[in-house]
């Protein structure tokens, strides 16, 4: 009898501790968030619109302009989203068919996904290395040919931090086309160095 009673004194006290530890695992709760809601994430988004004076058939200049969506992970990891036509007039005719005289027009698209760091994110002037790996396609004759590949797009920038919502910059890039061949069109005539000016508005 008087060990039951003891062990009913001492219940209070086991209660009283397990209530305390439940307390502070419930309180402790900062691990356990979700990923949007982690305090030391930040989240934020922005566009942009650029524009690329690209090498192109090894010894010519093209113009490509694109778009791109851009996720900013805590200022500094960004994840983008691109999108890029050439629009000027780029003939083909000598490479596809060299014994005839008419023009024929190169039609060039290119989507991709894009990873970058942002260094001094917090200055001024930011520098921006990116690597975009995606898809190009190359037709011509309103895409009677046509013949799809992969793109990778090592590139650098340098960005002017212009205000909290506007930013503009200028870099450099190669683009690598892997398994073209499109009637005499290889991947050699669609790679090259483009130099590149852009701008972006959004949250940075």
């Amino acid at each position: 009898m008087n060990k039951f009673i003891h062990y009913f004194l001492l219940l209070p006290a086991v209660c009283s501790f397990y209530f305390a530890d439940s307390q502070i695992i419930a309180e402790d709760t900062s691990s356990q968030a979700a990923f949007f809601a982690a305090k030391r994430f930040d989240s934020k988004c922005n566009v942009g619109i650029e524009a690329s004076a690209t090498q192109i058939l090894k010894k010519n200049a093209g113009l490509n302009l694109g778009l791109n969506l851009n996720w900013v992970i805590n200022h500094k990891f960004v994840v983008s989203a691109k999108y890029h036509v050439l629009t000027t007039p780029v003939n083909i005719e000598r490479i596809i068919a060299p014994e005839k005289t008419d023009t024929v027009l190169l039609q060039h698209h290119f989507a991709g996904l894009g990873f970058s760091y942002i260094v001094f994110h917090n200055k001024k002037f930011s520098l921006q290395p990116e690597l975009v790996a995606g898809w190009g396609s190359a037709s011509y004759n309103d895409k009677k040919f046509r013949k799809d590949f992969a793109v990778i797009l090592p590139a650098v920038y340098g960005i002017y931090n212009a205000s909290k919502y506007f930013r503009l910059g200028i870099g450099l890039n190669y683009r690598a086309t892997i398994g073209c061949s499109l009637n005499g069109l290889k991947d050699a005539d669609l790679s090259g160095i483009a130099g590149v000016i852009f701008m972006r508005v959004g949250t940075f």
